[in-house]
């Protein structure tokens, strides 16, 4: 309990922290382009936390308390390949079910992502037709979002919500390990979710749905790590899920709260349908 109290105090100060800083700067609308930075430097909480605690509490075993298990090249390759194709099955799906209950068929995701980049840039006008953005974005830019952002996210919040975290709630049981890591890790964000990060204008509404997210997804996270993944596998999914939701919401009618995607209503339902397939599973392969 004493290393997890120091995790969660050095996790959610670092973070909270920068959040504070962020906010008085003038949130993301004040701070413009500068914002991705904070959101990056926001993210890396739980490594700082981590790796502290590891120094302190796990020596002699500190890359296998951090997530990571060398000689086991096998598992690591099949969980993180699995880690990238969930995330796309799931986003996919719970699109899907925003379009079946709003009874509307897809948006024009082309002229979606010209509205996107003239919001962002401030530009009027495209170097290029729209269609061929949007090409060129899943093509392209979809694949290295993916990469980069599981390079990222292994390194950040991974390292830490799976990599040190998960095996010390491991003794509370899978389901009661992940309901409660999974209930820190959304209000981990509630700084920055308050000032309008993935449910904008909802306030403390937003930091409910944002809990009920994270606590939604973690069985699939503790997963890919508990079978040998290890924080290769849970950085796969996490960024695969930040680099592909985005581009669902293109696709829908309506992308806010609660037909927002793997992030509304509908999403909330398609990860807990995956509930018993994950307890199905775990009671016919156990780990290794």
């Amino acid at each position: 309990m004493r290393a997890i109290a120091l995790f969660l105090v050095i996790a959610f100060g670092f973070s909270w922290a920068v959040a504070g800083r962020l906010h008085l700067d003038g949130g993301f609308e004040g701070t413009g382009s500068w914002a991705t930075l904070y959101l990056t430097v926001f993210m890396f909480g739980p490594s700082l936390a981590a790796l502290t605690c590891a120094l302190i509490f796990d020596r002699g075993r500190r890359l296998d308390a951090l997530g990571f298990k060398p000689g086991r090249v096998v598992p690591v390759l099949v969980w993180t390949v699995w880690g990238w194709v969930l995330p796309i099955l799931l986003v996919a799906l719970s699109s899907l079910l925003v379009l079946i209950l709003t009874r509307s068929g897809p948006a024009d995701a082309a002229a979606r992502l010209a509205e996107t980049i003239f919001e962002a840039t401030g530009e009027d006008q495209l170097p290029m037709p729209a269609e061929t953005l949007l090409i060129l974005q899943l093509a392209v830019g979809l694949p290295i979002g993916i990469l980069t952002n599981t390079a990222i996210l292994m390194i950040s919040e991974e390292i830490g919500w799976r990599g040190w975290l998960q095996p010390r709630l491991a003794p509370l049981g899978f389901w009661p390990a992940a309901l409660v890591s999974g209930v820190i890790w959304g209000l981990w964000h509630a700084p920055i979710i308050l000032m309008g990060f993935n449910y904008p204008g909802m306030g403390l509404a937003g930091v409910a749905a944002m809990v009920a997210f994270t606590t939604l997804l973690t069985p699939y996270l503790a997963l890919l790590r508990e079978r040998g993944g290890g924080v290769f596998a849970a950085g796969a999914f996490h960024g695969c899920i930040n680099a592909v939701a985005g581009i669902g919401l293109l696709y829908l009618p309506d992308p806010d709260f609660p037909w927002n995607g793997l992030l509304g209503l509908a999403g909330f339902g398609v990860l807990a349908a995956g509930w018993p397939l994950i307890a199905l599973y775990r009671a016919k392969k156990k780990p290794a």
